[in-house]
């Protein structure tokens, strides 16, 4: 299996999210990822199975989303739009129960987030609101906390970033055009075909126009030596992988390497946003993460000029010189 190529350490665990992971090859796949690796995981998840439905998924892999974390190894998303519509009316208290019912099958549930194996998190959309019937229903049973939003609602930026104009460059009409910059990412991002992406932008923009699938087959029948076949497999200009799981020249090394980008301005936020690492170091330490590191932005004099100067100070090592002066 693909995922035995990555080197396991008990506090690093690998996260299986989007596309639904409890649905994987209806319901069955969760179990056979869990029990195929010694790996650790955490698991974003709406929980669309019933709590003995999802046990039962699990084939006897709970172990695998219980280890001591300063945060839930399985994290919950309220969606309360189509929760209310799927549990008529009752989906915040639908969830809560589903995850409180996990204490009774072999997981910890505590509403202190570092003692519970399970906990609910909402989007801070500005239309999602915290009520006191809510607050009424988690309190004293399982975790819950707000995730910042990202991105542009109603021409506002939310959120925190790093590296000026990231995400909103062309979203706010600061420029027509994307800009140049050199980036590498500091997380093993994989799509289903087992595709290495250097970050989300390029991951999502390629599933946008249908995936790599004609890629993957071509790659497949050529031992998937990836780091070969790539100028074989993708057109110059054409935004691509960084690497393939089974290509047996693959290694982690190739994350820190920073590659040239022409897209900076549209990156996703959870890409650039200032957040913790799996040791919650911005809330516990004040150490700020970022899930791409970038260097070399040729970001525009203008838009220097509309940066603070204690804004200026802070991202003028990520920034290219300008008219050969180091900004």
């Amino acid at each position: 299996m693909a995922l035995n190529r990555l080197p396991y350490r008990q506090d690093l665990p690998i996260t299986l999210q989007g596309g639904e992971p409890t649905l994987y090859w209806k319901t069955k796949g969760l179990g056979v990822i869990l029990g195929s690796v010694p790996h650790y995981f955490d698991l974003l998840t709406n929980f669309a199975l019933k709590p003995l439905d999802f046990v039962s998924a699990l084939n006897g892999n709970l172990g695998k989303l219980q280890r001591d974390a300063p945060y839930p190894s399985i994290r919950v998303s309220y969606h309360a739009v189509e929760m209310n519509r799927t549990w008529h009316g009752h989906g915040f208290a639908e969830l809560v129960d589903r995850c409180e019912t996990l204490a009774s099958l072999g997981f910890r549930v505590s509403p202190q987030k570092a003692d519970s194996d399970v906990g609910i998190y909402m989007v801070a959309h500005p239309d999602n609101q915290v009520t006191p019937e809510m607050e009424a229903l988690y309190q004293g049973r399982v975790p819950f906390e707000t995730k910042e939003f990202l991105g542009v609602h109603q021409g506002q930026l939310y959120g925190h970033y790093l590296y000026p104009y990231s995400t909103d460059l062309i979203a706010r009409h600061f420029a027509t055009t994307t800009l140049a910059c050199e980036c590498r990412t500091t997380e093993l991002l994989i799509d289903p075909l087992g595709f290495i992406w250097g970050c989300h932008y390029y991951l999502y923009a390629n599933w946008e126009k249908g995936g790599p699938e004609a890629q993957f087959a071509k790659l497949a029948a050529r031992d998937f030596r990836y780091r070969r076949m790539q100028d074989d497999l993708f057109d110059p200009e054409q935004m691509r992988p960084i690497g393939h799981l089974l290509d047996p020249d693959f290694t982690i090394a190739a994350l820190t390497e920073f590659r040239p980008c022409r897209e900076y301005g549209r990156c996703i936020g959870c890409d650039t946003k200032i957040k913790n690492n799996r040791f919650q170091s911005y809330y516990d330490q004040g150490i700020p993460h970022t899930s791409v590191q970038m260097r070399n932005i040729q970001l525009p004099s203008a838009l220097r000029r509309s940066l603070t100067e204690e804004e200026l100070d802070r991202v003028a090592p990520y920034l290219a010189p300008l008219d050969g002066v180091t900004p």
